[in-house]
């Protein structure tokens, strides 16, 4: 990479013992010069980054040279730290990488949470439903395990999942009857109290987890709490996935500083030659 050939060598010993001395790049070399070029609007342009741009085929366009595509990533600090922008189609793959497993949303009024053999049918998802617990949904038979819990957005999700979970069924930790229902049965639930064998929730809605909500925005699009012990929620606020999330981290990434034609070749080389020593 052609970033690299101006970097001094250095000798170094890989390992110890026997191991002999070689000379190698000293990579973790630093010029500020690019620095002082990215705080002022005399030297920079703004350049928008469009889906299938790679960064030498931009600096070949914009410089007619692919050699100056390093100058991005000293220009742009998050460039640097994330990379360069993904097409949708590599964000999609990064959001089921990132949350592959399911998530069940459960909300706790209406007695939507709850266990058998407790006079508070209110319980909330800080008692129930425990990491490692096998959940299975009382009509659809559908199974998982649970992996995580988002309290704040009264999020349970699950691994492994089994299956097509029904919204409005009742889930169940370690069913033990044919008929979870019966479980409800007041007959029944005495010899059961104290105990919390039987735990059970009402589900409310059930997704994929990178299409599941990441968090909630207002109308000026700031992030914002929701209530997971209510139903009712403003019609005025938007569920952003964990999908939209990334996209728009990534959308960040697109616009651009970019040094002015005029100026790349000779800034290019005072940092080959400061770099250089």
């Amino acid at each position: 990479m052609s970033y690299f050939q101006s970097y001094p060598v250095v000798s170094y010993q890989f390992g110890g013992g026997d191991n002999g001395i070689s000379a190698v790049q000293n990579i973790s070399a630093y010029a500020d010069i690019i620095d002082k070029f990215k705080n002022s609007s005399q030297s920079y342009l703004l350049y928008d980054i469009i889906e299938g741009d790679r960064p030498d085929v931009v600096s070949y366009n914009l410089y007619g040279s692919d050699n100056y595509y390093w100058t991005f990533y000293l220009m742009n600090d998050n460039l640097r730290r994330q990379g360069w922008p993904l097409s949708h189609s590599e964000t999609v793959d990064l959001a089921k990488e990132s949350y592959p497993h399911t998530t069940l949303v459960f909300r706790t009024d209406d007695n939507g949470v709850g266990h058998v053999g407790h006079s508070d049918a209110a319980q909330n998802l800080v008692r129930i439903f425990k990491i490692g617990s096998k959940l299975e949904g009382a009509l659809s038979g559908a199974t998982g395990t649970v992996v995580r819990k988002d309290l704040d957005l009264g999020q349970v999700i699950i691994s492994g999942s089994t299956g097509v979970w029904q919204n409005g069924e009742a889930v169940y930790f370690n069913r033990i009857v044919e008929d979870p229902l019966a479980l409800l049965d007041p007959s029944n639930t005495a010899q059961y109290e104290g105990i919390t064998t039987y735990e059970n929730a009402r589900l409310k809605t059930n997704s994929l987890e990178y299409l599941s909500a990441h968090h909630y925005e207002d109308a000026s699009g700031d992030w914002i709490d929701v209530d997971p012990n209510s139903e009712a929620q403003s019609s005025l606020i938007t569920e952003k996935t964990h999908l939209d999330f990334i996209d728009e981290e990534n959308a960040k990434l697109k616009r651009i500083k970019i040094l002015k034609p005029s100026i790349v070749r000779q800034v290019a080389q005072t940092f080959s030659t400061v770099i250089g020593g």
